[in-house]
């Protein structure tokens, strides 16, 4: 008799809690019944999938306490992933552009056929290096500018050539070639006008193309910054400015030397207009490259 009544009270036990499972709801597939019954699960709640017998159906059952709770977590999880995706816009290529041989040829049979000229007009040197007299005294204004295509020897010119091409190059790649070339040769141009400025009213002048080279390294430098700026929240400062760190590695490595004849001052200069001109242009590239995407989109 104790036994019998032993199994009596686990029948009422077991009926008991099977009446406390209500349905919180159906779906046609048993992996969309996993994936919202996480939901309950992530809320702490237990869950079970019970299927219809045809297995046409399956009902997600959970206890009938927080039902009404974890209905309406059901419910915004549903509307959520009933949202149409968001598509992420692809960032450009660095090497969007053509490399643009065909100007830096140009660029480099001017700096040897210049080169070439020096060694026969002796007074050439006189007349296009930049000077900080002629530029301010006399108002030479072109001196700042056809010095960068003036070189004092066949290794100095070579360097410059090497060093030139690599970094002109990446610079067409990412902003183009008309757009890369104006801008080296403009913060060049700038970088020795600064340079005189900051020599004058003392004589001083100086001659070749590794004010422009140098601009180049600081546009690059500015194109890294800029392609990190969208990503600013989910970045650290460090990281941005990682590009503006390594181009003043390779400024130090490359445009400081203990040869007095070696300038460089105009290497930093040109460096510094670089920098801002290269965050601007890569700021505007960014915003084609992304009304690109949403027009191909449309």
């Amino acid at each position: 008799m104790k036994e019998l009544t032993r199994q009596h009270d686990a029948e009422q036990t077991d009926d008991s809690e099977w009446e406390s499972w209500v349905p919180v709801g159906q779906y046609p597939t048993l992996r969309e019944a996993n994936d919202h019954g996480l939901v309950i699960l992530a809320m702490g709640e237990i869950c079970r999938v019970e299927a219809s017998a045809d297995r046409k159906e399956f009902e997600l059952q959970a206890e009938m306490h927080p039902a009404p709770r974890i209905a309406v977590e059901l419910d915004a999880y549903a509307a959520e992933i009933s949202l149409p995706e968001k598509t992420v816009p692809t960032r450009r290529p660095w090497s969007r552009y053509a490399p643009g041989w065909v100007l830096c040829g140009y660029w480099i049979l001017l700096l040897i056929a210049v080169y070439y000229w020096q060694g026969v007009d002796d007074s050439l040197n006189d007349r296009l290096c930049s000077s900080s007299v002629g530029l301010f005294q006399r108002g030479e204004w072109w001196r700042p500018f056809t010095a960068l295509f003036l070189h004092g020897d066949l290794m100095h010119l070579i360097g410059n050539l090497l060093v030139g091409a690599a970094f002109i190059t990446f610079v067409v790649r990412s902003i183009g070639p008309f757009k890369g070339w104006g801008l080296t040769l403009l913060c060049g141009t700038l970088g020795n006008a600064l340079t005189c400025w900051s020599h004058y009213p003392d004589h001083f002048s100086s001659i070749g193309a590794s004010t422009s080279v140098f601009a180049a390294l600081g546009i690059l430098s500015g194109l890294g910054i800029a392609e990190s700026l969208p990503s600013r929240p989910h970045l650290p400062w460090l990281r941005i400015l990682t590009p503006f760190m390594a181009g003043v590695v390779l400024l130090g490595m490359l445009g400081a030397s203990q040869d007095p004849h070696t300038d460089v001052l105009g290497h930093v200069c040109g460096f510094g207009f670089g920098l801002p001109a290269g965050i601007v242009a890569g700021i505007r590239e960014e915003k084609k490259s992304a009304h690109s995407i949403l027009d191909a989109e449309i």
